[in-house]
């Protein structure tokens, strides 16, 4: 399953995008990431029913191992907050949709 990506490109130049969650975090690469799994809504056999935030790749698959520690029980307190907030946005999307999580990585 691939990720949606965007590198801007002006005249040549690569430019540098913010990160939705870290906005002085400027890099080449943003990916549009589903805030609760699209695979979870597949499993469930339901429309895919989630906004997209546009992340770093870092940022992402932070978010993608906050998601796996919180749903593992372990301290997540190590990865950046913003991340964390994030995954557990996405978990209690999928709690109000009941949707099943599953691990992402």
């Amino acid at each position: 399953m691939s990720t949606p990506r965007e590198l801007v490109v002006v005249d040549g130049h690569v430019l540098l995008q913010a990160c939705s969650l870290y906005k002085a975090h400027a890099c080449a690469v943003i990916e549009q990431h589903h805030i609760c799994p699209k695979s979870w809504w597949i499993a469930a056999g339901k429309p895919i029913d989630t906004p997209l935030a546009a992340i770093c790749p870092t940022d992402h698959m932070n978010v993608h191992a906050a998601i796996d520690g919180i749903l593992a029980g372990r301290d997540v307190t190590a990865l950046p907050p913003r991340c964390v907030a994030l995954a557990r946005q996405g978990l209690a999307i999928a709690a109000a949709h009941g949707l099943t999580p599953a691990p992402t990585l």
